[in-house]
């Protein structure tokens, strides 16, 4: 990769400019997934796709693994969980068990074409108490404002309940998940939830970076 991104940006005859390339690239720190689905996403996801070499030499400069789902087509980064820094024991409890309902839906093919797990709050709040072995506690953040810290990060959104279904929204798991929350890393989380639950301690895997605060 060059030293800044001009020459690749005059490569392309005028179609992108080197703010296009930085935009992209801070957009792909900063939001963990990328969809080419979504609208804010679509034009960073195609440039990441279309220069993948390069954005992978760039990121791997900064630790992290650049990772594509051609099929599903979105990208993500993530850091070796080996290096971690704490998260909140509720955010943690959160992530892991719609990693776990993601899991759930997809080994009996209950996913949406785009490949998203659809679940109710009673559903999640029920594996949640069965994961954390508590309720889900909406002093330490609201349903709705951790679901707008992962939509964010490509991970989960808030959407419409289906009809008759009294719960004011349901929450829609992206694939992407699946590869931030790995099955390693989801088995060491699990096995550290056990053991800072009673310490009642902060846990887990936010990668080192700036104020933005990226996520592996």
């Amino acid at each position: 990769m060059p030293r800044n991104w001009d020459q690749i940006a005059e490569s392309t005859e005028g179609k992108y400019v080197p703010s296009d390339f930085k935009q992209a690239m801070y957009q792909m720190v900063v939001g963990q997934c990328l969809y080419a689905r979504f609208q804010r996403q679509a034009v960073s996801y195609r440039l990441i796709s279309t220069y993948r070499k390069e954005f992978k030499e760039a990121l791997d400069l900064m630790g992290l693994e650049l990772g594509f789902n051609d099929s599903l087509q979105y990208c993500y980064v993530r850091q070796d969980t080996s290096k971690l820094i704490p998260m909140d024991l509720q955010e943690t409890f959160f992530l892991v068990t719609l990693r776990k309902l993601y899991h759930s839906r997809a080994s009996v093919g209950d996913l949406t074409a785009e490949g998203d797990a659809r679940v109710g709050i009673e559903e999640f709040e029920t594996h949640f108490k069965e994961l954390a072995k508590r309720d889900f506690d909406k002093r330490g953040g609201s349903l709705r404002e951790l679901l707008k810290a992962s939509k964010a990060k490509g991970l989960a959104r808030e959407i419409e309940p289906e009809d008759g279904d009294p719960q004011p929204f349901a929450i829609s798991i992206n694939p992407g998940i699946v590869d931030i929350l790995s099955e390693y890393a989801l088995n060491r989380f699990s096995a550290d939830l056990k053991v800072e639950v009673s310490k009642g301690e902060h846990l887990i895997d936010h990668p080192k970076t700036d104020s933005a605060g990226v996520k592996p």
